[in-house]
């Protein structure tokens, strides 16, 4: 009942003059939402459980004050977060290059600075392991000669190795993060031209 007598009411009011009324308009807010029949009801409020069905503000005269969307929830939600997340990162990626030539540009920049350490981690296991192959020589001389071993001198060889196996270490992240470096670079220059034409 409540229902009809809501929808008679929204019929009357939306013929009235809207120029004319707007004038005098004393502030009351109409609410228009859908009922579980999929009925549009005009009331003076929403009830709680229509809430997150998303519901129409408007005047007595019928103008739309305000659209509340309806909640999302479940994919819809993750596809708007998801959304909304690749909008900020475009805007990002827009802010922070003029063209594809400034991508590759950064690029070299960053790749440079990681080669560089490739270079001189590469450079110190050359170091170290000329230092093991001049150690064992030694120790293979004492040993051609009859003598036996000093602990210290095998001590040393163990401490070099355990070295190289820190530094290959660092230098295979390196050489992962220019991959991920080239990588990342490859997907902002790949987008860039989506979304800029360019």
């Amino acid at each position: 009942m409540k229902t009809a007598i809501a929808l008679a009411l929204a019929g009357a009011l939306l013929t009235l003059d809207v120029g004319a009324s707007e004038q005098g308009w004393d502030g009351k807010k109409l609410y228009r939402y859908t009922n579980e029949h999929g009925v549009q009801v005009l009331d003076d409020q929403v009830p709680p459980r229509y809430v997150a069905g998303g519901y129409e503000v408007l005047t007595p005269t019928g103008r739309v004050l305000e659209v509340v969307e309806p909640e999302l929830t479940g994919k819809q939600l993750a596809e708007k977060e998801r959304r909304e997340a690749r909008e900020a990162a475009d805007l990002q990626l827009l802010k922070r290059y003029n063209s594809v030539a400034d991508i590759e540009s950064a690029r070299k920049r960053k790749l440079a600075i990681v080669q560089q350490d490739m270079a001189i981690l590469r450079s110190n296991i050359a170091s170290l392991n000329r230092q093991i192959e001049s150690e064992e020589s030694t120790a293979a001389r004492t040993q051609r000669n009859g003598g036996a071993v000093a602990p210290e001198l095998l001590e040393r060889i163990a401490n070099l190795r355990q070295e190289i196996g820190v530094v290959s270490e660092r230098l295979a992240l390196r050489e992962k993060e220019a991959l991920a470096i080239n990588s990342e670079f490859d997907e902002a220059a790949s987008r860039y031209q989506e979304i800029a034409g360019k």
